[in-house]
């Protein structure tokens, strides 16, 4: 398939099927690039290691930044 036939394809599809595209074609990209996964794993250690937050601490969090405004 050529690009301007994958151009046609995506001229033609909804505003919602676009942001499916986008969001695949990002996931493409960090997928196959190793620093991704080298930091993927990096933050899987941390997780690991105690570095993260619960439920409770994320509900508060959000509900911090709701007030603010965020």
């Amino acid at each position: 398939m050529s690009v301007a036939e994958l151009k046609r394809i995506v001229d033609e599809t909804t505003d919602e099927e676009r942001l499916f595209l986008e969001a695949y074609l990002a996931h493409l990209r960090r997928a196959s690039d190793p620093a991704n996964a080298a930091d993927l794993s990096r933050r899987m250690r941390e997780i690991e290691a105690g570095k993260k937050v619960t439920l409770a601490q994320a509900r508060k969090l959000h509900q911090a930044l709701l007030k603010q405004g965020l």
